[in-house]
């Protein structure tokens, strides 16, 4: 088990700034954040706060105009990253699209066969490993989905949105995940407008307006 107290932050935001187009107010920023070890921070805002464009430079998709990100040691290469938009090959089975995710992570061979079966039967897709991901109802798409990012075996994970279309089991699934990775020292970043669903799972959440932090807290 991965140790959940650490000296550092496993990435730290120093006065982030991002804007689209080089004469455009930022959409994000200035800010400054801390993602620690064993924690699960929430962020909730309107439409156009910010949410997705802070995840993506969390996952260094993007690069800030000003400030720093930086990440604690063998951080960067494990970075598990789940985007709203569901990055899942309709014409592959799923036990193939995990392999694909294998792939272009480098994982050896082996490690692929290994860790993409294990998760299909954590996630409970055993039975539809090998049937085209065209077959998988939203709910399990959604489940393939966070799969897909865990063969990397991440130290952070980003999610945006993960359990939208959802049925309530997938939900339940999903976030159960989500607290179990908690308890093995990774930090995990979840957007999410779902009613009730950061609390559940979240120590702290905080809500983005204008590209800013306007609040921010420990979850009761």
């Amino acid at each position: 088990m991965i140790s959940t107290t650490i000296s550092e932050p496993l990435c730290h935001l120093t006065e982030v700034e991002k804007s689209y187009g080089s004469h455009s107010a930022p959409v994000l920023g200035p800010l400054s954040l801390d993602i620690h070890a064993g924690q699960v921070l929430g962020i909730r805002g309107p439409n156009g706060a910010g949410k997705s464009t802070l995840l993506n430079l969390l996952a260094g998709v993007l690069t800030p105009d000003r400030g720093t990100v930086t990440y604690a040691p063998g951080v960067r290469d494990h970075i598990g990253y789940v985007p709203q938009e569901l990055s899942l090959y309709n014409v592959l089975t799923g036990l193939d699209n995990l392999r694909f995710w294998g792939l272009a992570c480098g994982l050896p061979s082996k490690a692929i066969s290994t860790r993409s079966r294990w998760l299909l039967e954590q996630m409970e897709l055993t039975e539809k490993a090998k049937k085209p991901v065209s077959t998988y109802s939203g709910g399990m798409k959604r489940r393939l989905h966070l799969a897909s990012a865990l063969m990397v075996t991440p130290r952070l994970l980003l999610l945006d949105e993960p359990t939208v279309g959802a049925d309530s089991r997938s939900t339940r699934l999903i976030l159960d995940t989500l607290t179990h990775l908690r308890t093995l020292g990774c930090g995990v970043v979840l957007i999410s407008h779902q009613a009730g669903e950061l609390e559940q799972v979240c120590q702290s959440i905080l809500t983005l307006r204008d590209g800013r932090i306007s609040e921010g807290g420990q979850v009761p």
